[in-house]
């Protein structure tokens, strides 16, 4: 009895060493199907802002399970992997941050393939997009992008919306004209209220989630297509350098292939023929 004690002491000690190892090395083996790199083994974590409808949102409260076309084309990333999937929710100019800081795997948000963020970080593409613009309904002052000089434009700050305002203002400055008064918020729904309330004459937004905005403004809002072209993508951005950065980018295309992504769009009203993996 007692040599059967010890050796179940034995093996439980010995199980515990070999479970110390193996989380020890998570980040450098795979699981299953997946790729090198994780965090964590078995387990995919994704980085998002889940207040960006449809990309990325909650629905009925439950902040633990973000729905959208990016969580639910996460979601088929993780099932593709045989990985379970976490989320790591967070602000929009924190959203970055939270991928150097290692605080997950990928960084799936409905966030363009900037120069800027391809500087420090590896982007995958997946669907074409560009800034659209919303106004009061029955608002005619802004037809085209020359409109904009010398009215006050609401943006949800940090990202590249931001940016071409302040490029157009500087353009429109150069020429002599009054440029824009930019107005970031950091939420989108902070951008809405400004408009709603005429704090602001107009916003900008990714086209992908105007409709959605302008639906759920019970007639208040409008949206002024033209302004601005269709000109940069969407991505999935990894740590530069990291041993996932291609087997997301490979899955992304296998996922447009085979109808994946584009099922996804479709569930949530976008456009399949926008899906671009390359």
């Amino acid at each position: 009895m007692r040599q059967t004690y010890a050796l179940v002491v034995a093996a439980s000690a010995a199980a515990a060493l070999l479970s110390s190892c193996s989380s020890s090395s998570a980040g450098s083996e795979a699981s299953g199907d997946a790729p090198a790199g994780l965090l964590r083994s078995g387990e995919l974590s994704v980085c998002t802002d889940p207040e960006y409808a449809p990309m990325e949102y909650l629905d009925n409260g439950d902040t633990s399970n973000p729905i959208g076309f990016d969580p639910d084309s996460a979601r088929a990333l993780a099932d593709k992997w045989g990985l379970e999937i976490t989320w790591q929710n967070t602000s929009f100019d924190g959203l970055m941050p939270a991928l150097q800081a290692k605080r997950c795997d990928v960084l799936w948000a409905a966030l363009y393939l900037s120069p800027e963020r391809l500087e420090v970080a590896d982007g995958s593409p997946f669907l074409e997009t560009g800034p659209s613009l919303i106004t009061r309904t029955g608002d005619t002052a802004i037809a085209s992008s020359e409109d904009l000089s010398g009215k006050t434009v609401a943006v949800q700050g940090g990202g590249s919306n931001e940016l071409t305002l302040e490029a157009l203002s500087e353009k429109f400055e150069q020429e002599g004209k009054p440029g824009i008064t930019v107005q970031p918020y950091p939420k989108t729904a902070e951008t809405v209220a400004a408009v709603t309330n005429a704090k602001a004459d107009a916003l900008i937004e990714t086209d992908v989630a105007v409709v959605d905005m302008v639906g759920k403004s019970g007639g208040a809002l409008q949206e002024i297509t033209g302004v601005f072209p269709v000109d940069t993508k969407f991505g999935v951005f990894t740590l530069q350098d990291s041993p996932l950065s291609a087997p997301v980018a490979d899955a992304l295309k296998a996922m447009d292939a085979d109808g994946t992504l584009a099922a996804i769009a479709d569930k949530y009203g976008l456009d399949p023929s926008r899906i671009s993996t390359e």
